[in-house]
């Protein structure tokens, strides 16, 4: 269970519980007012004052990865996938609300290149899409597509490393 109107956070958190935690997730969508602890069938995430919350410093996914400890537990191409999606983040309000200011102007200094390629791709699906559930759908193949490409350039960097 989550809020409506599925966001980035939304997006990636959804992504980190079907590929690392549990493939068979469903997702529902609720209001936001939705008290987390009425809940009975599922997890609920991103909800004011839930467990799986923007609080403290930290953001839902950080949350998830944290209790999962899904960056120990995973190659190496998650934490890159992550720090990528932090980068794409830090500059989202600005992408929804200030969409003169051109997406490279938007992300912080120090974001990863590949940052502002993923900021576009989630803003266009959150403008484009209406559909909750198609919106995590559409994001999954993102973050799929950013996984298995790091994933196959560090392998083609090892295989390159050693000699034939």
């Amino acid at each position: 269970m989550t809020v409506k109107d599925a966001a980035n956070t939304r997006m990636i958190t959804g992504w980190l519980i079907k590929k690392f935690i549990d493939p068979q997730a469903t997702f529902s969508f609720m209001p936001k007012e939705t008290d987390p602890d009425t809940i009975k069938n599922g997890t609920p995430f991103h909800f004011p004052g839930g467990e799986f919350s923007t609080h403290d410093g930290k953001i839902t996914y950080q949350r998830f990865i944290e209790k999962y400890q899904l960056i120990e537990k995973n190659p190496p191409a998650l934490a890159e996938v992550v720090r990528i999606y932090h980068g794409s983040n830090q500059a989202w309000r600005t992408a929804i609300d200030k969409p003169e200011i051109s997406i490279k102007d938007a992300l912080p200094p120090d974001a990863p290149t590949e940052s502002g390629g993923l900021l576009l791709a989630l803003v266009g699906i959150r403008l484009a899409e209406k559909d909750d559930n198609e919106r995590l759908r559409k994001a999954y193949v993102i973050f799929d597509a950013l996984y298995d490409g790091i994933m196959a350039r560090t392998a083609a960097a090892a295989k390159a490393k050693v000699p034939a």
